[in-house]
């Protein structure tokens, strides 16, 4: 997805990635952040929404943190973001460029995309950050991620919680969840 000069919608932003212009999602810091949540890349119909995670996986995920109490549903016709950003919640992802599917990028994007996450999100020290997927809490950890929070804090000292997948079984979903809720209801 290439930049348009068209008027941008929702959250869209005209970025230089990797030295090629495209359109994409801008990164939503909160003034004072309680969670990041952290996905691969946008999907290109989030982008062209102007909104995070329009597909049925991600509002699948989204619905699930929802649930545990880090955001709340929004009303008919509104998105996330807003309420969101209000509870100290950002959305941000490791790789900027758009993509229909994780196979779609390469390895020197998400070693380009690790570097600038990594420095964003110690810069503002995130006390919690909420990977979506595998990718993103697999390159924040340095190391393979397992499903829940993570053993070790991340290198500036917050707290990891890597979500289970779209499709994981429904019980190994119900138990991490609710480990989340329960460190959301701790803080």
């Amino acid at each position: 997805m290439t930049t348009s000069d068209g008027p941008l919608v929702g959250f869209q932003e005209r970025a230089v990635w990797m030295g090629d212009p495209i359109l994409t999602l801008a990164d939503l810091w909160p003034d004072e952040t309680r969670a990041m949540i952290v996905g691969l890349n946008p999907a290109t119909k989030s982008v062209e929404i102007g909104h995070y995670y329009q597909g049925a996986s991600g509002r699948c995920q989204l619905l699930r943190l929802a649930d545990a109490g880090l955001l709340q549903v929004p009303a008919q016709g509104t998105f996330f973001e807003e309420a969101a950003l209000t509870a100290g919640v950002g959305f941000t992802d490791l790789v900027k460029r758009p993509t229909r599917g994780e196979g779609d990028l390469a390895p020197a994007e998400l070693a380009r995309g690790r570097a600038s996450l990594m420095d964003a999100l110690r810069a503002r020290e995130a006390p919690l950050v909420v990977c979506v997927f595998r990718q993103p809490a697999d390159a924040i950890m340095g190391a393979k991620s397992t499903v829940g929070f993570q053993a070790t804090p991340t290198p500036w000292g917050g707290k990891l919680f890597r979500m289970p997948g779209p499709f994981e079984r429904a019980d190994r979903v119900d138990d991490q969840m609710r480990a989340l809720k329960v460190e959301l209801q701790s803080v």
